[in-house]
């Protein structure tokens, strides 16, 4: 079969293409090319927002002393992998701000190809976690593990709260990579009122205590709607007090007891969390106890909620000691007057 000389040529020319695509045995240059690109030189820039808490004007100094912030940790991930810690950051704003932008250089190589996930926690340095093992860390897990807080009911928690918070990237790239994220706190908040700060005649509270609460924490949790409670944890003996209250003070007691997450549900009472109300009811000294219960439904604690035990009545008959009618108000998507607090 003989070729034409046009035929010859056509043949050459795609001889030559094929020799151009392959460089020491690699594929160089083609269509079907799947070369890994690398990044070695990104930064991250994220806003922080904190969601609103109760929109009661008596919480307003306590939100703002919520969202303070004082040591900031990132740590990055590739599909759940570990890759580094974040350094060089720099946070802009000022605590009580309802928004914070923070910076941070990455100083490891990544797949372009593939989502950044950025791991954020604030304020677990200044409640003792501070000796986090890096080599031990593969995944997020192995990271969430390690940052355990000990609660000290003597202490003020009110400000340096633990928090943490998750951004997703969907392609790292050199330069800056920007993102959000919520900040969620790692304890929970409990208030007591009186008929919704109103308060009820002939009826002081005195002292409130709040016992039986963990002594341990986790920073952050992968869990949702379930408490994440550390291994080896213990109730303390020692309850939180309010002290001595005023009349105003023991109608609304608000922003000022703040618990790790506590399993209330199937277990037994010895192991439950409760408060005690010392109060006085005309002119007589009672005592009660208030369980984290809702039409005799208990109730876990989990970080980031707000729970108001509002005291509606006072029932006290002739000769029968009195009783206190009380509900629990726990922040849920359908109730609008008891909001989220993260």
């Amino acid at each position: 079969m003989k070729y034409s000389k046009l035929t010859y040529y056509l043949l050459a020319i795609l001889c030559l293409m094929a020799t151009s695509c392959v460089s020491d045995g690699v594929m160089d240059g083609c269509p079907d090319n799947n070369k890994q690109e690398l990044v070695n030189d990104a930064r991250v820039n994220l806003i922080l927002s904190f969601a609103i808490t109760s929109t009661r004007s008596i919480t307003s100094e306590g939100v703002e002393k919520e969202r303070n912030i004082k040591d900031i940790h990132i740590y990055a991930f590739q599909q759940d992998h570990f890759i580094e810690e974040v350094k060089y950051i720099l946070i802009s704003g000022s605590n009580g701000d309802a928004t914070r932008r923070i910076e941070g250089r990455l100083s490891a190589t990544y797949d372009s190809s593939q989502g950044l996930e950025l791991v954020v926690v604030a304020n677990a340095e200044d409640k003792g976690v501070n000796s986090i093992d890096l080599t031990k860390v593969n995944n997020k897990n192995d990271l969430y593990q390690q940052l355990v807080f000990n609660y000290d009911g003597s202490e003020v928690w009110q400000e340096n709260i633990p928090m943490s918070g998750v951004c997703n990237i969907d392609k790292i790239k050199e330069g800056y990579n920007t993102g959000e994220l919520t900040l969620t706190r790692a304890v929970a908040k409990v208030n007591v009122t009186v008929n919704e700060g109103h308060g009820i005649d002939n009826f002081q509270i005195n002292e409130i205590k709040l016992c039986n609460y963990n002594t341990k924490g986790y920073c952050t949790s992968s869990k949702i709607d379930e408490p994440n409670i550390p291994n080896g944890t213990t109730q303390s003996k020692s309850p939180i007090s309010s002290g001595t209250l005023t009349e105003i003070e023991g109608n609304a007691y608000e922003n000022h007891f703040y618990i790790p997450e506590h399993q209330n549900v199937g277990v037994n009472k010895e192991q439950k969390v409760y408060l005690e109300i010392n109060a006085t009811v005309k002119g007589i000294a009672k005592n009660y106890t208030l369980a984290f219960t809702q039409n005799d439904n208990p109730h876990n604690v989990l970080r980031n909620y707000l729970y108001v035990f509002n005291i509606r009545s006072v029932k006290m008959e002739v000769n029968v000691e009195p009783t206190l009618e009380y509900e629990v108000k726990v922040w849920e998507e359908e109730t609008v007057d008891i909001p989220s607090f993260n």
